[in-house]
């Protein structure tokens, strides 16, 4: 249901991210702590409260949702060098036109290839840890407390990050102020 709702939502929401010069800003007074009234979203991914005012500028809490999110997601492209690396690891079968299956005498070259299995998973472990769940949460009490983004995060986010933010705190408020509006529907008679 949230899918459909952020599909459906509509690209009004796109307009209110604001400006990425806003990192250096610390949170507004009306932010709610990163561990107080987080809403989850797909993937057990939580998503702050924030409240925006005309003063309080970009929403950082959400745009580092969607880098984490994004980048995480971006993880599964270490499969293309693990592949690699196994296949010149490993003797490689094929099969011919008569259905016979040949596997190769030997590798095509070991040494390389547990290098690049090597490197490809000491690779994905560096890039799991650095976007993890609770790293993200750190930052973002850290940020509550007034402390700057650390700039191995802060030089990630991009325009794109803060629009995704908004995109879904609206598609989240839609679907509260819908909510709302059922249990209303539900109890009258």
């Amino acid at each position: 249901m949230l899918l459909a709702l952020l599909l459906l939502s509509g690209p009004a929401a796109f307009a209110q991210s604001g400006p990425p010069s806003a990192l250096a800003q610390g949170p507004t007074p009306t932010a709610a702590p990163a561990d107080s009234g987080a809403v989850l979203v797909l993937n057990n991914w939580y998503l702050p409260r924030y409240q925006a005012t005309a003063t309080s500028g970009a929403d950082t809490t959400g745009a580092l949702l969607s880098l984490f999110r994004k980048r995480r997601a971006a993880g599964y492209l270490f499969l293309v060098p693990y592949v690699v690396g196994a296949s010149l690891a490993l003797p490689i079968s094929s099969t011919d036109a008569y259905g016979q299956q040949h596997v190769a005498s030997e590798a095509i070259s070991p040494p390389l290839g547990i290098a690049i299995l090597a490197a490809t998973v000491a690779g994905f472990v560096a890039h799991a840890n650095k976007f993890n769940k609770h790293h993200l949460l750190a930052v973002d009490r850290a940020y509550y407390a007034r402390q700057p983004v650390p700039a191995k995060y802060r030089h990630l986010l991009k325009p794109q990050h803060f629009a995704d933010a908004a995109y879904l705190r609206e598609a989240l408020s839609q679907q509260m102020a819908r909510e709302k509006m059922m249990a209303r529907q539900g109890k009258m008679p």
